[in-house]
């Protein structure tokens, strides 16, 4: 139900009934916190809809509603039929497997189709949310994920996420924790969005922006820093790349040898960056060096900035220039820039003022600038890692530690920080013709762009593809319903499957298209050890077994290892198993190449791994969760400078390039090379360029009972969901209906250039005048199982699959849609019928 690991405890009757799910009051993580997930848990187990034995289609039809007539069979036979259907398309062609495993909680499962030689990915998880983010994290951070320090935090922003209130990191825990430094600390919360969100609702204050703008918002906030002398020189110079001259190219000015060059300004003359005589290094100024005109990475930014005044930037984003100054320079004061404190006998610097964000605001075409741009706000202040600042989270604890604690932090050249953009697998070698439908070979510092899969098989001969993928694995994941484009095209796609199986729990939009379902035990009959993304704890957590299964259900590891030995890939699968969990660091953990390990097995494997202690321990304890160390927290890069410019952007472009010239790849010249920037600049993203008919702007929301999961459908979560005004109709500004002549409850189609939803209108003054604010919980549109309500279609109809609006630098898609409103008489007979979500809806 979440990708996060919060620590829980299970309450069990005599008779074995579970009745309760609470926080483990332990863990210092979430200390007995809970958010309505993981309350409703206990629901989720006794499903009437779970999946209760393997099945098989009978019904050749397949479609959304269509009933696929289920026959149970028995575990033998289904796992026969997968390997028998998965040894064809081996044997064919492995490409042409469309695998979409998605269980964050197993994410070592992410990797088998490795086993197989394949590296398609038929998904948005990772993408459509952080698509940008991540790989900017690896940049700055060397980590997956960033957090606010809320230890030491005293001004905090939150820019398109709700962290510390509804959704993103560890959300009970964080909203814990955040509440507490407002209380014990009067820590200011300053909220930029488009919605009066839950966080918007509970923070000092709310700045209303129109949509897709944050990054122009965000370099207005720089603009003032920098013009003001509101910044932290002294880390610019001695911890960042900031001093390094820059060519005319781009690249940094190097000597024969590849050692760069910075300005000495008081000797006037080039140096070497680790030159000791070097006196003060400029960060302003443009130089001549060996005949090669340039100038510090700092002046660079600053010379963009001069194109990123408050006032230009409020025509963008609507935020009068007024409240960006005088945010800014609140932010600057709060940074106190020059102090700093003793933590564990380690004097750090202090800077107790963050920017936070997530998929709001960063999650458009031009994604890796716009992280870039937020990351930028905290490098000026000294932001960065620091005690109060913006640190850097791990996705796997696990893997941080077996690589000597400090994640995968590790000198680079020229005294900088070796960047580690691929947080999720290796970089995917580049093809062509294109081993991978969503072109990942084409993203090498990217996350995968796993919509680009509807625009390839659309186009086959334009992007070069030989072969025609018939075979998909589903595992724990509902692309049908996270990727963007049209339903109807992916319905297309997944008519030409020749053979679909899902590994699941329940119903959905999906793996109602399967034609084998292997039933997957819960979260309370399985065991597990992980720890994901935790943005102030370390430590593993132990899931194990509440009751026996209640159905005729398998564990992931005992599946996939089934269908491997099926296939001939044991060894293999193995093999990789044992480097994703880190097992290979300790001989003494390595699974054999021929043996078939269970989900316990390897559990306790990976407890060893971490601290020493066996399984017995952690069914004792239930968890390893301490504060994270200091010293993998704070600044575990000294001594080394961190990427304020990001050269390895430009050289990822000019690699890329230079290999699609080499294989005369056809859509080299309409690529978006300039998405591949090393500094963010404030062009506008494309969406602003609809025809003018599209006059608002759409924007999905989760809050924390929905967010990260597929939850709609518990009976609990619909009871707080659907009760919630919020989430029974699309909100919109009341100045702005009444301009459209639209009045509270009325019926609107919601039509952007690419496709169109149906919705009730709430009014609200708590909405930009331009936006159109959808929740996630009007986007299902599942059939099979009745408790998922139904609403007027896939916020992410309205999305383009293409890429003109993918960031080609990073492989986020855009997730805001430019559209425009219609009236119409009543809700369509197909979305008011049944079990509509529509049916509760009140007035906001």
């Amino acid at each position: 139900m979440c990708i996060h690991s919060c620590n829980t405890r299970i309450h069990i009757t005599d008779d074995g009934v579970v009745n309760k799910v609470e926080g483990n009051p332990t863990s210092p993580s979430n200390n007995g916190r809970l958010c309505p997930k993981g309350n409703a848990a206990i629901l989720r187990h006794y499903d009437p809809a779970r999946f209760r034995t393997p099945l098989r289609r009978t019904n050749p039809d397949k479609g959304p509603g269509v009933d696929p007539k289920w026959e149970a069979i028995g575990w033998d036979e289904a796992l026969d039929i997968v390997g028998r259907e998965l040894k064809r398309t081996m044997d064919e062609d492995r490409r042409k497997l469309l695998p979409a495993i998605n269980n964050f909680q197993k994410l070592f499962l992410w990797a088998w189709p490795a086993a197989l030689g394949n590296a398609n990915y038929f998904s948005s998880v990772g993408n459509f949310c952080g698509g940008g983010y991540h790989p900017m994290n690896g940049f700055v951070h060397s980590s997956f994920a960033a957090a606010n320090d809320v230890n030491y935090c005293n001004y905090w922003i939150n820019n398109g996420g709700g962290d510390g209130f509804s959704s993103h990191l560890h959300t009970a825990a964080q909203a814990n924790h955040v509440a507490k430094a407002r209380v014990e600390r009067n820590m200011r919360v300053v909220v930029v969005e488009p919605r009066l969100s839950i966080g918007a609702a509970k923070a000092n204050e709310w700045v209303p922006i129109r949509p897709a703008t944050d990054r122009q918002f965000a370099l207005g906030l720089c603009h003032v820093l920098v013009n003001e002398k509101l910044y932290d020189a002294k880390f610019l110079t001695k911890d960042t790349n900031a001093p390094y001259l820059v060519g005319a190219d781009g690249y940094f000015v190097r000597n024969a040898d590849g050692k760069i060059y910075v300005w000495d300004a008081v000797d006037a003359r080039a140096k070497l960056w680790d030159d000791p005589g070097v006196k003060e290094f400029a960060l302003e100024g443009s130089y001549d060096v060996d005949g090669k005109a340039c100038q510090p990475a700092f002046q660079k930014f600053k010379d963009i900035l001069r194109e990123c005044t408050p006032e230009q930037m409020e025509a963008v984003t609507t935020v009068p220039a007024a409240t960006t100054r005088r945010i800014a320079r609140e932010f600057a004061k709060a940074a106190q820039i020059g102090s700093f404190i003793e933590i564990e006998g380690r004097l750090l610097p202090l800077r107790p003022a963050a920017y936070n964000y997530y998929r709001g605001a960063q999650g458009h075409k031009y994604s890796a600038m716009a992280n870039q741009a937020f990351k930028l706000v905290n490098f000026l202040v000294g932001a960065i890692d620091t005690p109060g600042g913006h640190v850097g989270a791990t996705l796997d604890d696990q893997m941080q530690e077996i690589r000597g604690g400090v994640g995968q932090i590790v000198p680079g050249e020229n005294g900088m920080m070796k960047t580690a953009p691929h947080q999720l697998h290796p970089e995917v070698p580049f093809s062509y013709p294109p081993n991978e439908t969503h072109l990942m070979g084409y993203f090498p510092i990217g996350v995968d762009p796993g919509h680009l899969t509807q625009h390839t098989l659309a186009n086959p001969e334009k992007f070069g593809l030989d072969y025609q993928p018939d075979t998909m694995l589903l595992c724990h994941s509902n692309p049908l319903w996270n990727i963007s484009g049209s339903r109807e095209k992916w319905y297309e796609m997944m008519r030409a499957m020749r053979f679909i199986v899902a590994i699941d729990i329940l119903p959905n939009e999906s793996n109602e298209w399967a034609d084998i379902i292997l039933p997957a035990h819960d979260l309370m009959e399985s065991w597990n050890m992980t720890m994901i993304e935790p943005p102030h704890h370390e430590g593993m957590c132990l899931r194990q077994p509440a009751t026996p299964p209640l159905y005729d259900t398998k564990s992931e590891e005992e599946i996939f290892y089934e269908i491997s030995e099926r296939l001939g890939v044991l060894e293999t699968w193995n093999h990789i198993l044992n480097f994703v969990n880190g097992f290979h660091q300790k001989p003494e953990l390595l699974l054999e190449p021929g043996r078939k390990y269970t989900d316990r097995e390897i559990a306790e494997r990976k407890g060893l791994l971490w601290n020493g202690k066996d399984l017995d321990w952690y069914v004792e304890h239930g968890h390893a969760v301490t504060p994270r160390r200091p010293e993998k927290w704070y600044r575990p890069w000294d001594g080394m400078r961190l990427h304020f410019y990001i050269e390895d952007i430009l050289s990822a472009r000019d690699t890329l390039r230079a290999k699609m010239e080499a294989a005369d790849v056809p859509i080299r010249h309409e690529w978006e090379w300039g998405d591949y920037q090393p500094l963010p600049t404030p062009v506008l993203d494309p969406v602003h360029q609809e025809p003018s008919g599209f006059d608002l702007y759409a924007i999905t929301f989760k809050d924390i009972q929905i967010n990260f999961g597929e939850s709609i459908g518990n009976p609990w979560i619909n009871d707080i969901v659907f009760k919630d005004p919020v989430h029974t109709a699309v909100l919109l500004n009341a100045a702005t209906a009444r301009g459209k002549g639209l009045d509270d409850g009325d019926v609107v189609r919601i039509e952007s250039p690419y496709g169109s939803i149906v919705a009730r209108v709430a009014l609200s003054e708590g909405v930009h005048p331009d936006a159109v604010c959808v929740s996630n919980a009007l986007s299902r549109v599942a059939t099979q199982n009745t408790g998922v309500r139904h609403g007027g279609g896939n916020f992410n109809e309205l999305l383009p699959a293409n890429l003109k609006h993918t960031d080609a630098c990073s492989g986020q898609p855009e997730t805001v849609a430019k559209v425009r409103l219609t009236k119409l008489a009543a809700m369509p007979r197909e979305v008011a019928a049944g079990n509509s979500a529509f049916r509760q809806g009140r007035g906001h």
